[in-house]
């Protein structure tokens, strides 16, 4: 089974139709550590598999162990902004989707959308 990388990860997430609000569109955002893709009503933030003096995010493990640590570190502050991790998962081998049945080969936070 051939893993999609980082580029397909983007791509698929960067569609409205991954996600469970059917968004009429979505956003993308970068910074050095992640992409956010903003819907109509939430954010999602896929970490960047990178690896620096201060974090390291090079595996889906240690991704996975951080989406966790900052819903637990955030909700403490801002419980009514952080939904959760959610995996992105490959099914049958070849469709991506956010949850659901499948390989979990990412990991992302999910956060209500706040409007500036």
């Amino acid at each position: 089974m051939n893993m999609p990388g980082i580029d397909e990860k983007v791509a698929f997430l960067s569609r409205p139709e991954a996600y469970p609000d059917r968004s009429a569109r979505v956003e993308t955002k970068q910074t050095h550590m992640s992409w956010v893709f903003l819907t109509e009503n939430q954010a999602w933030k896929l970490k960047k598999p990178v690896c620096t003096e201060y974090l390291d995010f090079s595996t889906p493990e240690a991704r996975r162990r951080d989406c966790h640590m900052e819903v637990r570190l955030n909700r403490r502050l801002a419980s009514d902004v952080y939904n959760g991790v959610v995996p992105l998962t490959l099914r049958n081998g070849r469709d991506l989707q956010l949850g659901g049945p499948g390989t979990r080969i990412d990991w992302l936070v999910s956060m209500r959308r706040l409007r500036s």
